[in-house]
């Protein structure tokens, strides 16, 4: 999820030779980074309240639970806003305008009333929220969650939870030493005790909080960035889950580890559940030209990632791996990264609602309900184009253009409209 971070993407070695692969990184985070000073320009307008068509109820208990990882990182205009070149050449690198403004800043407390009630309105569970270091640390999101997002007025109509990502926290945390050249190795002590020193912060902070995602009561959190881990990720898996077991909590967590060159079963089983981030999986050996070919490349890694967890418990537990997949509607970031760059466009809504259909197919159930977790990746990641958040209606919509509720109305139609606060 974070292109922000091209220092570390040694991180992916073992894929690198591939031509479109890896778990792409979330952009703008990097303008969070300690090297960035907080956006200084014009304040962000007020976005107004705009008309939303009615969803149509249906009757019947919605086994889907639907999460979109929702970026808490722009901070309006200016070179480290989010949406411009950090060269601060004012190049705007996404072709995406939001619907809730060219530049809208995170903590704007209307920006978030409407992110929650456009979410709420088309299907949309819950927020996963990234979470890169403890506040206090500069750059931290830590005071947009705790400022604005768990204060909006409107936060129980949906549920959230922690998307952790382990690249960033240990990349930006000053006085850690660790060296991304081998895959993430747990064998580094500062890898493996800030590992298990955050899910103790977690449970501390957040997974009492009202709102938080928990399946049969077991917080969930969604573990960024270890799709290559190495070293002894069990023993720090296990002193994890021991410490927030010891604040009163058993945790449930999701590792986006799927790739289709591979198969770490230990590190599979290390997590209750298996994802992947968006369709640009480690190890696809070929270029993938648009969501339609997208879909029947990750229907295929799905269906052979799911024979390989047939059978095979979550260490130390008695319950299954889970499957439980997410995917992006489209990506594009050449605007962003124009030497780099990775063009995966929806050529039509049709295509995405393919891609939907395929990932709720492989959805499995968990929990004495069934529920099946569903990750939208992203809401709101403008410079990467994998957003579901709501884009103004002006001009093609297809290839990656400005698509207006088009992403949000291929959610409420294929994992229907029913959430926690409907």
């Amino acid at each position: 999820m974070l292109l922000a971070m091209l220092s570390v993407l040694p991180l992916v070695a073992g894929c690198a030779n591939q031509t479109q692969t890896g778990s792409p990184s979330s952009p703008a985070t990097a303008a969070n980074s300690a090297a960035a000073p907080a956006a200084t320009g014009a304040p962000t307008p007020t976005p107004t309240a705009t008309p939303n068509p009615t969803p149509t109820p249906t009757p019947g208990p919605n086994p889907y639970i639907t999460i979109a990882q929702l970026n808490l990182w722009f901070n309006g205009p200016g070179c480290h806003g989010g949406y411009e070149a950090f060269d601060c050449s004012g190049r705007r690198t996404t072709a995406l305008t939001p619907l809730l403004g060219k530049t809208y800043n995170s903590a704007d407390p209307a920006v978030i009333r409407q992110q929650i009630d456009w979410a709420a309105a088309y299907g949309i569970d819950a927020f996963s929220l990234e979470w890169t270091t403890p506040r206090g640390i500069p750059g931290s999101l830590e005071e947009n969650l705790d400022d604005a997002f768990l204060v909006a007025p409107n936060l129980p109509k949906i549920r959230w939870c922690i998307f952790y990502d382990l690249i960033l926290r240990l990349d930006q945390t000053p006085g850690l030493k660790v060296d991304f050249s081998h895959g993430l190795d747990f064998n580094q002590p500062d890898v493996a005790n800030t590992f298990v020193a955050d899910f103790g912060h977690f449970a501390e902070k957040y997974f009492n909080q009202a709102q938080y995602l928990k399946i049969d009561g077991r917080p969930v959190v969604y573990v960024w960035g270890t799709w290559n881990a190495t070293g002894n990720f069990a023993d720090a898996f296990a002193k994890a889950r021991q410490k927030v077991q010891a604040l009163g909590f058993d945790v449930f967590i999701v590792g986006d580890i799927i790739r289709t060159d591979t198969f770490n079963k230990a590190l599979a089983a290390s997590y209750d559940a298996d994802t992947n981030f968006t369709m640009l999986m480690p190890g696809l050996p070929n270029k993938l030209k648009d969501e339609g070919q997208a879909a029947v490349a990750v229907d295929r890694a799905l269906t052979s990632w799911q024979s390989k967890l047939k059978g095979l418990k979550v260490t130390g537990r008695t319950e299954m791996v889970g499957l439980e997949p997410g995917f992006a509607p489209q990506f594009d970031n050449r605007l962003f990264s124009p030497g780099d760059s990775i063009y995966v466009p929806a050529l039509s809504k049709a295509q995405v609602t393919a891609m939907a259909t395929v990932v709720r197919q492989h959805a499995q159930p968990v929990g004495t309900h069934g529920r099946k977790l569903v990750w939208l990746n992203t809401w709101n990641n403008w410079p990467e184009t994998t957003t579901f958040e709501p884009t103004i209606d002006e001009g093609p919509k297809y290839p990656a253009g400005n698509y207006g509720f088009d992403m949000v109305e291929v959610v409420r139609e294929v994992f229907g409209p029913e959430t926690f606060g409907g």
